[in-house]
């Protein structure tokens, strides 16, 4: 109860409850009054619209969003049942809105929700718009009132809103990809979360018959501790029900609808890919057929943009395939905006980020589950038809390319370690194999000031060296260090030991700085 929420560029994430630093009705109010005094110091239009997802308390917090602006005499649009985060992204253009809000905590754990503020374009706002409205939600006294709300200024979107963006989805894909019926069996959960309302219409559409489960709105999740598609423990169920059909993929959301898992089965049953890898697949599949369909047919889409710690294999393939290749930092929101503000004489093929984030096309501009789980069903069909598997293909990709593989840990560190140990790991550590560090914290390569710190190694154990990265980043909400770390091998066997051994020595390193014990950290052979 002494400590309040913080507002950032991911909005507000918390634990339901009383208090000020509790997600309520209060604490919505407060931060909505802030967002209402920003917006009506700017120039966007003073308009916004509002999406929610199926967790316990979203749609009464939504509409305390859309009594408090409209009290402000803002026009508010919200929907009228749960919906993915792209619609809203894709809704707030289409409509010619000035700003966004979405009701959701994403994959977090039942008790949680949030507030996620979007700008004029779609794009989750970046760091000067979330400190104008953190300086707004600072100013206000505890005795400003808020108005009256003025219902009048509260409406839904249109049915229209919601079929022109999946009908958007269908016309992407089905040039170059024709929509035919097709008996490619898989299955597709919602994990009780927004995308059962668009997913299965979109895959209908384009010819297909999913088996589709956990699909009824559940803040509970049915029951899941995390409903996070990259935790193998949410695909309990949809396993249980490939085996009685004999489905060969299976996909899954997050509550949110903007991240989507997937598992393939393979001779030693079923595996589930990583962000990385279906990012990597993507591109290469996406390239094949010359990217999906703009609208304009002198339009050449040539770049792929990524993040600073998501893997190497996919700036391999857009290389090969002559694809201009941007990482950026971590955070969708830095992919939405880069897009928006890209040179004329360059188009936007696809983007994503290793936490299954993916976006193509020219709806949304924040990372979109929908699209992206038409766009690995039509793959899988496609590989299928060849006689393959998503796991064959990217078997093949990695020996023209070499085995690109990562890991993420998150040692557990208090916040008011982790500043002394990025410290220290700036200034004289020495760990033999480093090739170059990259600091972010000044702000390099055109990219605003990070806390990371990304390193460049060559390991011995083959001929020659393996490659490999390291980045370490402060969780930012939770005690953790974030360490992210990736090997470039010729072979698997060798990918995976250098990985090890990467890995370890790196967390050996954490724990050495954390307990203040003297540090020689070497790779061998």
């Amino acid at each position: 109860m002494d400590s309040k929420l913080e507002f950032g560029t991911g909005g507000i994430r918390g634990v339901m409850g009383d208090g000020d630093n509790r997600i309520n009705h209060q604490t919505i109010k407060h931060v909505t009054h802030g967002l209402a005094k920003t917006i009506l110091s700017h120039d966007a239009p003073k308009s916004v619209g509002v999406a929610y997802d199926t967790r316990h308390n979203s749609a009464g917090f939504a509409r305390t969003v859309c009594e408090v602006l409209s009290a402000f005499g803002i026009e508010t649009y919200s929907f009228d049942k749960p919906m993915p985060t792209p619609m809203l992204s894709h809704a707030i253009r289409l409509n010619n809105l000035g700003w966004g809000v979405v009701i959701t905590a994403s994959h977090n754990p039942q008790e949680y929700n949030g507030y996620k503020v979007y700008d004029r374009h779609g794009v989750q706002i970046t760091d000067k718009t979330a400190a104008a409205i953190l300086a707004s939600i600072n100013s206000l006294s505890t005795s400003e009132p808020i108005p009256k709300t003025q219902n009048d200024s509260i409406h839904y979107f249109s049915k229209e809103t919601e079929e022109k963006f999946i009908n958007q989805i269908i016309a992407y894909i089905s040039s170059p990809f024709s929509p035919l019926p097709s008996s490619f069996p898989f299955i597709y959960s919602a994990l009780h979360g927004t995308g059962a309302y668009a997913i299965p219409k979109v895959l209908n559409k384009l010819g297909f018959s999913p088996i589709c489960i956990q699909q009824n709105p559940d803040g509970t999740f049915g029951g899941l501790k995390t409903p996070n598609p990259e935790e193998p423990a949410v695909y309990e169920n949809a396993l249980k029900e490939a085996e009685r059909t004999g489905a060969e993929l299976i996909l899954a959301t997050d509550p949110d609808c903007d991240r989507v898992g997937v598992m393939v089965k393979t001779k030693q049953g079923f595996k589930l890919l990583n962000g990385n890898q279906i990012g990597a697949l993507l591109i290469d599949f996406l390239a094949q057929a010359g990217g999906i369909s703009t609208g304009d047919k002198n339009c050449v889409s040539n770049v792929v943009i990524s993040t600073i710690v998501s893997g190497l294999l996919g700036e391999l393939i857009s290389k090969d395939h002559n694809l201009e290749f941007i990482r950026l930092l971590t955070g969708f929101k830095y992919i939405g905006e880069h897009i928006v503000n890209l040179s004329e004489d360059k188009h936007f093929f696809f983007g994503y980020e290793e936490s299954y984030g993916f976006l193509a096309g020219d709806g949304a501009r924040d990372k979109d589950a929908v699209i992206a789980s038409a766009l690995i069903v039509k793959m899988a069909e496609y590989y299928e038809n060849k006689g393959q598997t998503l796991f064959d293909r990217l078997l093949e990709l990695s020996e023209k390319h070499g085995y690109c593989l990562e890991s993420l840990t998150s040692p557990e560190i208090p916040q008011d370690r982790q500043k002394e140990i990025m410290n220290r790991l700036r200034t004289g550590i020495s760990i033999e194999g480093l090739i170059k560090t990259e600091d972010y914290l000044p702000g390099i390569n055109g990219l605003p000031p990070a806390d990371v710190l990304k390193m460049y190694l060559e390991l011995p154990g083959e001929e020659p060296p393996v490659k490999a990265w390291a980045a370490i980043r402060p969780s930012g909400t939770e005690p953790k260090l974030k360490l992210y770390t990736g090997v470039h091998a010729k072979t698997e066997e060798s990918a995976k030991e250098a990985l090890k051994s990467l890995t370890k020595k790196l967390l050996d390193l954490l724990e050495i700085l954390f307990t203040g014990r003297n540090y020689v950290i070497r790779f061998r052979s």
